[in-house]
């Protein structure tokens, strides 16, 4: 009885090791096929002007070579560079503090109509983003803002976005309203309250806002396309890549520059996710706990 016991067990963890091992493997092989975009795109920056176009399409270069990223880190990409960052930095703030603003009223100011009201906020979620854009581009160019900046970064400031202002309202709802009983008792007003109180223990959802945010901003296209044309000087990277390498007004299509301006934009996202990806997973699970 005993040895067929152990025989069983064995069995069982014969079986187990191969489930986990099998489950190892599949992710071994979707790991090489997700990853192998970037490593093609890596190697084929590292090749010359000329084998960059042979055939057939190697994948690892006969000699290693930097003569790509020396190219495109010219004058004009540092610009897109900086006003990429100009962008991102002001709505990294924007988004987060507006939305917070707004869910706070929603979650601790009372007042009358405000759950009509935030339904009306849900309600815009529902709304294709193809759909305002024409009348934000005639309201843009009434005030004149087309071809500059103004349309990437100042609407940002009211409400932060349907989405931002449910996800910190259901966090806020979490946090015990004794705290801020106890706050105004010791003379605390609501402004007071909502930015040594509540905004410090809503910083994990915040920081998850902000991420987004940034990849948000850093990968958006359209926006720059639609309200920044004609005037290169304030063009993005998304943008400016497109109509320097990517074949949008210009004649150098050289593989290897396209994927080193590839890599480049690629390295701020990789190395935001690593250092907050922490935060990030706490905050997608706190915030969905206390909703």
């Amino acid at each position: 009885m005993i040895q067929a016991k152990r025989m069983i067990s064995r069995s069982k963890l014969a079986k187990r090791g191969i489930k986990i091992s099998v489950s190892y493997l599949v992710m071994a092989v979707l790991l090489l096929f997700f990853l192998f975009p970037f490593f093609f795109m890596f190697f084929k920056s590292l090749m010359s002007d000329a084998e960059s176009y042979s055939l057939p399409i190697r994948f690892i270069p006969s000699k290693f070579t930097v003569t790509a990223y020396k190219t495109v880190l010219d004058a004009s990409l540092l610009r897109y560079l900086g006003n990429t960052l100009l962008v991102v930095g002001f709505n990294v703030i924007a988004v987060p503090l507006s939305a917070s603003l707004c869910a706070y009223g929603f979650a601790r100011v009372k007042f009358e109509g405000s759950n009509k009201v935030f339904g009306i906020v849900l309600a815009t979620m529902m709304l294709p983003s193809v759909v305002v854009q024409i009348p934000l581009y005639v309201i843009f160019n009434m005030l004149g803002w087309i071809g500059t900046l103004w349309p990437v970064t100042i609407p940002n400031i009211f409400g932060g976005g349907a989405v931002n202002i449910f996800l910190i309202m259901q966090f806020m709802r979490g946090i015990p309203k004794e705290i801020e009983n106890s706050a105004k008792i010791d003379g605390a007003n609501v402004m007071g309250i909502y930015f040594r109180i509540i905004m410090p223990l809503c910083m994990p959802i915040v920081l998850f806002i902000m991420v987004n945010t940034f990849l948000g901003v850093w990968n958006d296209f359209m926006g720059p396309l639609i309200y920044l044309q004609g005037n290169p000087d304030w063009y993005t990277l998304a943008i400016g890549v497109y109509y320097k390498f990517m074949g949008g007004l210009s004649q150098r299509n050289y593989p290897n520059q396209q994927m080193a301006v590839g890599v480049l934009m690629v390295i701020p996202p990789s190395i935001l996710f690593l250092i907050f990806q922490n935060q990030l997973i706490e905050g997608v699970t706190m915030g969905s706990i206390k909703g």
